[in-house]
């Protein structure tokens, strides 16, 4: 009897070797699909340490231990947005139902001051605010559902509360062991010269870029707020939470945040229009030129075109999420494939 031939058992047990990474492949796929909740939470949670990560490095080297400045940088994080809450949340919830109720007034309003005739009765037509009315209702759903994503909430508020402890809870566990995580990375990139900075760096962009942006936004909203009460804009609290979710959306935040504070104030003058126009313009010139420079300094050194194409795909991948944290990740992504090219070109 003929012996069998031993390159037809290595190759039977090579295909068996490939079957099987495929199916651990599957397996991980629909497991990670099944727990996609938890793991955008675990995401949310890591990309919240890198975000207060400087301050809480910054409050070690002045000789806080670490746990009494990541105690220190949440209690203080506590405090803010309780406050924004409590004097903004809070009452431009109230404001939404008063603005939907009034909604079709201001339309007729609107008509009014923009002159057009043929404008004018279309904003009068109580079809077409009955239509406006509907879609405005469905923007502030949409507005809330994609809020809720970001701390993948589905729905209700006890769901919602529970995402937003979990990613609390997730980021306090984060920066307690950042160090370590850090120290693993680093030495997951082997001693390459250069790796090891590359990759604290390409964290430093994020974390960077992720604290400023919340300066930048509560600055915005701060002084919307002071602007829109002391014009007479009405809805100041709803109009100044707008534009401060707005303003950290980058390239077209502030401009529809603009948009839709002249729109409320054209429905009461035109002059009061202009004047909160005139308000946007300085402020986006003083945020643009004097602000952001100094928070986003060697933070984002991203052409326009990259920006705008990053945010594009970061849109279209994950929603809100995804141009949020579009501008951070391509900055970090940058930063590696500068030292992998170096690595290229030196070897």
């Amino acid at each position: 009897m003929a012996d069998s031939d031993p390159s037809t058992g290595t190759s039977l047990l090579r295909h068996a070797q490939i079957a099987c990474v495929y199916l651990a492949v599957v397996v991980l796929a629909l497991l990670a699909y099944s727990a996609r909740n938890m793991l955008v939470l675990i995401f949310v949670g890591f990309f919240l340490a890198l975000g207060v990560e400087p301050v809480v490095a910054w409050l070690h080297r002045h000789r806080w231990r670490r746990g009494l400045a990541i105690a220190a940088v949440i209690f203080v994080v506590v405090l803010v947005v309780g406050f924004i809450v409590l004097f903004a949340v809070v009452p431009a919830v109230g404001q939404v139902g008063h603005f939907l109720a009034q909604l079709p007034q201001l339309l007729s309003q609107l008509g009014q001051h923009l002159g057009e005739r043929q404008l004018r009765d279309t904003l009068h037509d109580p079809a077409v605010q009955s239509k406006v009315q509907e879609a405005a209702k469905q923007a502030a759903t949409f507005l809330a559902t994609a809020l809720g994503a970001g701390f993948a909430a589905i729905g209700s508020l006890l769901g919602g509360i529970f995402s937003a402890c979990t990613a609390g809870a997730l980021l306090v566990y984060f920066s307690l062991a950042m160090p370590r995580l850090q120290g693993a990375m680093t030495r997951a990139a082997g001693s390459h010269p250069g790796r090891p900075e590359a990759i604290l760096a390409a964290m430093n962009r994020v974390g960077g870029y992720v604290t400023g942006q919340a300066l930048v936004s509560l600055c915005a909203g701060a002084v919307s707020y002071v602007f829109f009460l002391v014009a007479g804009v009405p809805y100041p609290a709803l109009l100044a939470v707008v534009v401060a979710l707005l303003d950290a959306i980058p390239q077209v935040g502030a401009t529809l945040a603009s948009v839709a504070g002249i729109l409320v104030a054209l429905s009461q003058s035109l002059p009061l229009a202009v004047i909160t126009l005139l308000f946007f313009i300085v402020y986006q010139a003083v945020e643009n030129y004097l602000i952001a420079p100094r928070v986003f300094a060697r933070t984002v050194e991203l052409s326009p075109l990259a920006a705008f194409v990053a945010i594009l795909l970061g849109g279209s991948l994950a929603g809100v999420l995804g141009a949020l944290i579009a501008l951070p990740i391509t900055a970090a992504l940058k930063v590696l494939y500068r030292q992998a090219r170096v690595e290229h070109i030196t070897g």
